[in-house]
């Protein structure tokens, strides 16, 4: 049922000619939503910082070498 559902919302966003983005500037262009659309790619840069910092780690725990996390932390 979901796949239908989902099928169904694709073909009418393809067929409908959509024209979501001006209205999303529209909002988001607004005095009080700027601050708000501001944080967005500061929540992208630290998820990045993170994750990256996540996969090191695993790595460095995968090669057997996890007394070393502490000191690639502290660097």
């Amino acid at each position: 049922m979901a796949l239908l559902v989902a099928l169904g919302g694709g073909v009418y966003f393809a067929t409908s000619g959509w024209d979501g983005w001006a209205r999303i500037w529209q909002i988001v262009g607004r005095g009080d939503n700027l601050p708000i659309a501001g944080l967005i790619p500061i929540l992208a840069f630290f998820t990045w910082v993170a994750l990256r910092q996540a996969f090191r780690h695993d790595a460095l725990i995968r090669d057997g070498r996890s007394n070393e996390i502490l000191d690639d932390m502290t660097e």
